[in-house]
């Protein structure tokens, strides 16, 4: 018998407990209150390649609103099945439990800002070892592989990868099969009633499920989380490398479609009327891309790759405006939807998702090298004091100033009149004689290393007092 069926026990034990007890009292007695953790909301599970992401919230508080809550660790558990012809896949259930594999045991811990007093029933003794803590596991014999073994904070997001393996992709069965054999032999004693002749639908791939649970200081488990189910069939091969292009507005990213990429369904154009239809079996969904930045992200081990976007079927992306000396790595995944007969009432969206290998990363380091616009307006006043000039502000926001060149006919070859970068859009020119003539042009510079010049504003020509 698991720990998972003696708790059970303890409880209808503690019930019984509480009738007897209650004999004499008015009224109809209460069964004990049993305070457990709270349940683990839906995890979010997301198979990239051979990698899966199983995301959720730890729990902060108990089955009674007391939070922090008396929650002492986190199991999660995985289990790989055969779906049945009707779409039908095991439900969670002791078998389901005696037969899963253990992925995850997360010790939790209160949040800095919990109060100093630890709930009711929480240990003070130095925490524990995975070692230590297998021994307590609702299902001991569930610790086939790889167990992931790190501390969490309630309330806060958990993220648990699991390495798809040749192992886990092999179904198991669940419960004895010997009933099932019983089964299948009064199946067959029951008369088939008459069917249209039509293909067999397609069979439902396996699935792998996860489910996750906390456990209180006393080993009392919270109600499980609902399984959540990843495809296990081959993911869709990669596209090529991306090809990466920008200006100082966009960064432009586009890749060629690989040859196995589903494609919509496109009906014929015909001349004549023909009658609506309906086919009897839906067409696969089509694929599309999801583009990640690669360099922005973390280790794949222990976080899930964050998506730019959402997923389209453009085979080209544009990310928003680059910054400059920032290295930008770009990789694609080809994003498939896997039918499911269970799913057939939701969107494509909402079913079983597979997501590819990465495409190989193309990296480039964002230099700017766009240099900004001419300066305009230029005016030149003559007055006692010499040549003053002002001209239009620019409004480019890496601006970094304006240099004012200076030169005499006839020959007008242009000196800046400036050592630094002027930030404001006006200059007087003291060094002047009187009856010369002089040629003024403005141009601007940016902030980057060495600075972009722009052209040339257009010229003025000015006579000094």
């Amino acid at each position: 018998m698991t720990r998972f069926r003696a708790a059970l026990g303890f409880v209808a034990v503690l019930m019984l407990g509480g009738l007897l007890v209650a004999c004499g009292a008015r009224g109809a007695p209460r069964p004990p209150l049993v305070i457990l953790p709270d349940t683990i909301s839906t995890p979010e599970a997301t198979r990239l390649g051979d990698r899966v992401y199983l995301e959720f919230d730890a729990p902060d508080s108990d089955t009674d609103g007391t939070s922090p809550g008396d929650i002492e660790w986190i199991e999660v558990y995985a289990l790989t099945t055969q779906p049945t012809e009707m779409g039908l896949r095991e439900a969670f259930s002791e078998d389901w439990l005696d037969a899963a594999t253990l992925i995850a045991v997360l010790p939790v811990r209160l949040p800095d800002d919990a109060f100093s007093v630890e709930p009711a029933g929480a240990s003070s003794e130095p925490e524990p070892t995975l070692a230590d803590m297998l021994d307590d596991v609702q299902n001991r014999d569930a610790a086939t592989g790889p167990v992931a073994f790190f501390e969490v904070v309630q309330g806060e997001e958990v993220t648990v990868v699991e390495r798809l393996t040749p192992e886990t992709l092999v179904p198991v069965t669940v419960g004895d099969p010997d009933e099932d054999d019983e089964d299948d032999e009064d199946d067959e004693t029951e008369k088939v009633p008459p069917m249209p002749l039509v293909s067999p639908p397609a069979p439902e791939p396996p699935i792998r499920s996860y489910v996750a649970f906390a456990v209180s200081s006393r080993n009392r488990l919270g109600e499980p989380s609902d399984l959540v189910d990843v495809p296990l069939v081959t993911p869709p091969p990669p596209p090529g490398p991306a090809a990466v292009s920008y200006d100082a507005g966009e960064i432009e990213i586009v890749w060629e479609e690989p040859p196995t990429l589903r494609l919509p369904v496109q009906s014929e154009e015909v001349e004549s009327p023909i009658l609506e239809s309906t086919p009897v079996v839906e067409g696969p969904e089509p694929s599309a891309y999801v583009v990640y930045d690669v360099a922005a992200s973390g280790d794949p081990d222990v976080e899930r790759p964050q998506r730019l976007d959402d997923p389209d079927s453009e085979a080209s992306y544009t990310d928003d405006g680059p910054t400059f000396s920032e290295t930008r790595c770009y990789a694609v995944r080809v994003l498939d939807y896997v039918p499911s007969r269970r799913l057939q009432n939701e969107s494509p969206e909402d079913g079983l998702q597979l997501l590819g290998d990465a495409s190989p990363a193309t990296c480039v380091v964002l230099t700017d090298t766009f240099p900004p616009a001419a300066p305009t307006g230029l005016i030149a006043v003559v007055d006692t004091n010499g040549i003053s000039l002002v001209w239009d502000d620019n409004g480019e926001g890496d601006l970094a100033g304006y240099v004012v060149l200076r030169g005499t006919p006839p020959d007008a070859t242009l000196q800046p009149l400036t050592v630094e970068p002027l930030v404001e859009t006006a200059f007087q020119d003291t060094d002047v004689t009187a009856g010369g003539r002089y040629v003024y042009r403005v141009l601007a510079l940016d902030t980057a290393v060495p600075p972009n010049a722009s052209p040339l504003s257009a010229p003025v020509t000015e006579t000094a007092r």
